[in-house]
């Protein structure tokens, strides 16, 4: 894959986004899920509630035509019965604004229909037996024993159309008298639920019990339920039987489904932010890794050329200029004699330099090789005193040695060891006034497993702003051109470093009378 011109891995790009991508899909998953529980649940109880509104204008409109015909049934015992027919009209005539979905109302003494109101239309009615209607007579005969009114229906009526016919038995002196016969237009009672406006969203059933005792419905009004959408169900207790609605929410599209889609899209987006800010950082890292390479390989070349190009040529010259102030070619005038003096002296300086710049350089790369030995520290420290004699005479200075611990011991490389004292010596030497003294002493760490070399001067002290840069590379308190004390700032990086290799420990504390460079070596 390519990004802005450099070449780009697609593995280590797919492996963070593939595992974001099955995390982010798990999360989502999990809040469908959770929140879909949360849902339908509401949608459950939100449709419970319609379902139980429906039910309750449905017994509505079916007990109008109940206590219809329960107040002709108070009627006709009130009458002793059909005695006078045209009163009995009458009052049917004012109750029938009542009921707007009554069809015709029969009164049948005996189980023979002896008034049909209206008449009209119904005349072929009068007189008939239940008797002689094998379709009816099971039903009425049933009322009879029981005692009991029953609602039937829907049946196909003669005249068209389908109705519920609500039968209730008359008795009079407590003696079976006849019955009341109510036939309601069932389109017309039941069409409510499919034209009110309040239940267009809702898919309505209506169902009724087969048999007595049945677990069986057959359906009566309504479409088909959607088998995959959720409803809910409850009974209807009316006389003589039960009916059982259906309530469903008509589809319309189930909000999980965007949320779904919703969160799945930002998932996507993130992805991609996600993506390109690993490109992006891919190819940084890959900017900084060829940078770091360049930058090692001119370090590299830069080291070589010190190395090959200054130091033995260096070496080669001071050689030379050694055996001149030995007299190997004679003697040398005053004159000439200081001159090579002060060559010879600047040369091992310029050696000390570049000698800093490639021991930074291998101490950095871990490249540096140690021989860690048990090393006397009577023996290391005159000769690192010794080496300062010139300086010392220079700066018109005093160095004492307070060593309390002839067989003091440590475990370091001698080397190494007289690098890192010379460091803090010449340190010393650059910062003290004329006419000072250099400390050198040795003392025990409070636990005995350690000894402790401080170095201390009588200068002016570190400013506490540079005391936390005073290990770091190529830093100087006075990092001017006419600082006073010269040198490239490695000494003490470089110090510390063969310290820590060592397994050692370096520090130090400053104060406006002077400051105390300490390190603190395993006691071999």
């Amino acid at each position: 894959m390519r990004l802005l011109g450099r070449q780009t891995p697609l593995g280590p790009l797919l492996r963070p986004l593939l595992a974001l991508l099955l995390v982010g899909a798990l999360i989502i998953e999990v809040l469908i899920w959770q929140v879909g529980i949360s849902t339908r649940s509401q949608a459950a109880q939100q449709l419970l509630s319609r379902g139980a509104e429906v039910r309750s204008a449905l017994e509505t409109r079916l007990r109008d035509g109940i206590y219809l015909t329960r107040g002709l049934v108070s009627f006709l015992q009130s009458q002793n019965g059909l005695r006078d027919p045209e009163r009995v009209e009458a009052w049917l005539a004012s109750m029938r604004n009542e009921v707007d979905y009554l069809i015709n109302i029969g009164i049948a003494p005996d189980n023979r229909i002896a008034l049909i109101y209206p008449r009209e239309g119904n005349e072929a009615a009068l007189g008939l037996a239940y008797s002689e209607m094998p379709t009816q007579w099971p039903i009425v005969q049933q009322i009879v024993l029981s005692g009991e009114p029953a609602l039937a229906g829907p049946l196909p009526l003669v005249q068209g159309g389908s109705g519920l016919i609500y039968r209730s038995p008359v008795y009079l002196d407590g003696r079976y008298w006849g019955l009341v016969s109510t036939v309601m237009d069932a389109s017309a009672l039941l069409g409510m639920l499919q034209s009110d406006p309040r239940w267009q969203d809702l898919n309505l059933q209506l169902q009724r019990q087969s048999a007595p005792q049945s677990n069986e419905f057959v359906r009566i009004w309504g479409d088909d339920l959607n088998p995959d959408a959720a409803h809910q169900t409850m009974l209807l207790r009316l006389p003589g039987t039960l009916w059982r609605l259906s309530v469903q929410q008509r589809s319309a599209g189930s909000p999980l489904r965007y949320y779904h889609l919703a969160l799945y899209g930002l998932l996507l987006l993130v992805l991609v932010a996600v993506g390109w800010t690993l490109l992006v950082r891919r190819r940084e890292q890959a900017e900084r890794e060829a940078l770091r390479s360049e930058t090692e390989r001119m370090k590299n070349e830069f080291v070589s050329t010190i190395n090959h190009e200054l130091r033995t040529p260096l070496t080669s010259i001071l050689g030379t200029l050694s055996l001149l102030h030995g007299g190997a070619v004679g003697s040398l005038s005053p004159e000439a004699g200081r001159l090579v003096s002060l060559a010879k002296h600047n040369g091992e300086h310029l050696l000390k330099l570049i000698s800093d710049l490639l021991d930074i350089d291998k101490l950095q790369a871990g490249s540096m090789p140690m021989d860690l030995q048990a090393v006397a520290l009577d023996q290391v420290l005159p000769n690192a005193m010794q080496g300062q004699g010139v300086m010392l005479m220079q700066a018109e200075l005093k160095l004492e040695c307070d060593n309390a611990f002839p067989g003091a011991c440590v475990r370091a490389d001698p080397t190494r060891l007289r690098q890192v004292l010379d460091n803090l010596l010449s340190n010393a030497i650059k910062f003290s006034p004329p006419g000072g003294t250099v400390s050198l002493r040795v003392s025990p760490d409070q636990q005995g497993r350690r000894w402790r070399i401080a170095v201390e001067d009588q200068g002016a002290g570190i400013a506490p702003a540079f005391q936390t840069k005073v290990f770091e590379r190529f830093t100087q308190a006075d990092g001017s051109s006419q600082r006073k004390a010269g040198g490239t700032g490695l000494g003490l990086a470089i110090s510390r470093a063969l310290v820590e290799r060592m397994g050692g420990e370096i520090g130090f504390t400053s104060a406006a009378s002077g400051s105390c460079f300490y390190i603190l070596l395993p006691a071999a």
